[in-house]
């Protein structure tokens, strides 16, 4: 696409069309989502880094053409003076080798009115407000406080690039909009002029533009952490609307770009915003499946809100049971308070919602477990993984027997395959090895065992599976669970509790799904999920057995 001249005829038809204003999104309806629903309908926020977004139907550009189109900008002002009248041969045009987006004709045209606007006896003084301005290769002006706004954002050479279109009367008949080739520059008489990049423009779009609930831009894009774009890279985006704000979250925590509003975005940043334990926002609020409610994702879960109950979240394993039960159509509703946290570690272990007390010790306990190869899986584990289409380790029907048969004779045999120490040097363990000194009673009889009272403790992940399964690489958590076992074992000698151990169980965990996953590989956060199932699963069956 030619980028002064295909752009321009198009908004000049809209114009024509609509008596002078160009169409504006009215914005999606919020969309109905069951739980079953949710990861596909995050995906649609998701970006990849180095695709342009598409607003309104047009595409942006990558950093390729934007640096070329730069390299163009710099050797034409090298070049001489501009031409005020078209002069075939001497123009900017042909002095430089023009980009593929850029068209000669409008180039020209622009070339020549930066001319004129240098001979005007203003243009050696300050600009008025009202002044407008040319700026090379694009043939439209810029004007009055948007002019002053794209000057600020580093006009040509700053990350909006060129205008690509003349600026335009909104719908509401009191704000102006100019576009970019980055984004949008948009005014109004009581929030002033900001500008809108690509990203939050979709967001923006989708939402109604200024006529939908998010209404105009207060502020710019800012980052989170710090003033430079670095830091905004690293930290993540904002911006904020008059009904809500808009964040993107960093590159390296999978790109997502969403919108959140009102009491469900007052109890995030009561939380502590992007650095709470719920992360960035990534998609926009949603209407619950009964209809009822809404909810918006989080990296690390979900906040849920009612008219009756008003916005809580739901983290952890607690939420991705809650969801596997149906979320507010299951036995619990919605939420009607804040999760309780253990004391032992930040993982959500009960929560009161509007159907009765969602208590994970007690679900576990009473869930019973599921012989899976040669260990005791608790059954909610074994649900959990089916939910999320896993294959757990050895289950199946020959792999089960198979299993069940050599673990019956290798019982006494701590050096046979099934039972002896899993190699502590494997790379998979993300650096949390199992201790040389670690004995492995799995399959032990309990009147074998070192201490028949304590017979279980020492088989890696109690009633849990020893890795996280997922495609292409699996999450081995055994040097973490070996390590609880033997500081428990510590504990125990010295008469001390396992606040401790179970702290430090929670990190290894953490540390093996950090070592194993990208932070933008979606299943880091599926791991980190699991890794708190886990942690509730192994310290609630030390608990309720020691």
């Amino acid at each position: 696409m030619k980028l002064f001249s295909q752009a321009a005829g198009i908004i000049a038809a809209a114009f024509l069309v609509t008596g002078g204003i160009a169409p504006v999104a009215q914005g999606q309806a919020l969309q109905v989502v069951t739980p079953e629903q949710q990861e596909s309908y995050v995906q649609q926020f998701h970006h990849e880094g180095d695709t342009p977004p598409v607003v309104d139907g047009v595409g942006g550009y990558t950093e390729q053409e934007v640096a070329e189109i730069h390299e163009a900008i710099r050797q034409a002002q090298e070049s001489g003076a501009p031409n005020d009248e078209l002069i075939p041969g001497q123009m900017w045009s042909d002095k430089v080798e023009l980009p593929a987006a850029i068209d000669k004709a409008a180039a020209d045209e622009a070339e020549i009115a930066i001319a004129q606007q240098q001979s005007q006896p203003q243009a050696r003084g300050l600009a008025a407000a009202a002044a407008c301005q040319t700026f090379w290769p694009s043939p439209h002006q810029v004007c009055g406080a948007i002019l002053e706004r794209y000057i600020q954002q580093g006009a040509q050479f700053g990350w909006m690039l060129l205008p690509t279109e003349g600026q335009a009367l909104n719908p509401d008949g009191q704000g102006y909009r100019q576009r970019f080739m980055a984004g949008f520059i948009y005014w109004h008489p009581s929030t002033g002029a900001h500008a809108v990049n690509n990203y939050s423009a979709q967001v923006w779009e989708r939402n109604g533009w200024e006529s939908g609930w998010m209404g105009y831009p207060t502020g710019g894009e800012v980052p989170v952490s710090g003033s430079n774009p670095i830091d905004g890279e690293l930290s993540g985006w904002v911006q904020t609307f008059q009904g809500g704000r808009v964040y993107r979250s960093p590159v390296l925590d999978g790109f997502q770009v969403a919108s959140i509003n009102g009491l469900i975005l007052d109890r995030w940043l009561a939380l502590g915003g992007p650095n709470s334990v719920l992360g960035f926002p990534i998609a926009d609020e949603a209407i619950a499946a009964d209809g009822g409610g809404r909810f918006s994702v989080f990296q690390n879960r979900v906040v849920d809100w009612h008219p009756a109950h008003g916005a809580w979240e739901i983290t952890g394993f607690m939420g991705e049971v809650w969801k596997m039960r149906g979320g507010v159509a299951s036995e619990w509703g919605y939420p009607i308070s804040a999760p309780v946290i253990s004391p032992d570690a930040p993982v959500a272990i009960a929560q009161e919602f509007s159907g009765g007390e969602l208590d994970l010790s007690k679900l576990v306990t009473e869930s019973g477990v599921t012989s899976v190869g040669v260990k005791e899986v608790t059954s909610l584990m074994v649900e959990y993984f089916d939910f999320r289409g896993l294959e757990m380790p050895g289950i199946g029907s020959s792999s089960v027997a198979s299993l069940e048969s050599q673990r019956q004779q290798n019982i006494s045999a701590l050096n046979a395959s099934l039972c002896s120490k899993k190699d502590s040097s494997a790379d998979n363990f993300g650096g949390v090895t199992i201790p040389s000194s670690y004995d492995y009673w799995g399959c032990m009889k309990k009147k074998d065992s070192p201490d028949p009272s304590k017979f279980g403790r020492h088989d890696y992940c109690s009633n849990s599976p020893d890795e996280f399964p997922s495609p292409g690489r699996n999450a081995e958590f055994s040097g973490g669970c070996a390590r609880h076992d033997m500081c428990m074992d510590s504990a125990d000698a010295q008469n001390n509790g396992y606040g401790s151990c179970n702290s430090r169980l929670f990190n290894d965990l953490k540390k093996i799904c950090a070592a194993n996953y990208v932070a933008l590989d979606p299943r880091y956060h599926a791991c980190k999920s699991t890794a708190n199932g886990y942690w509730t699963v192994v310290t609630v069956y030390h608990r309720n057995n020691l």
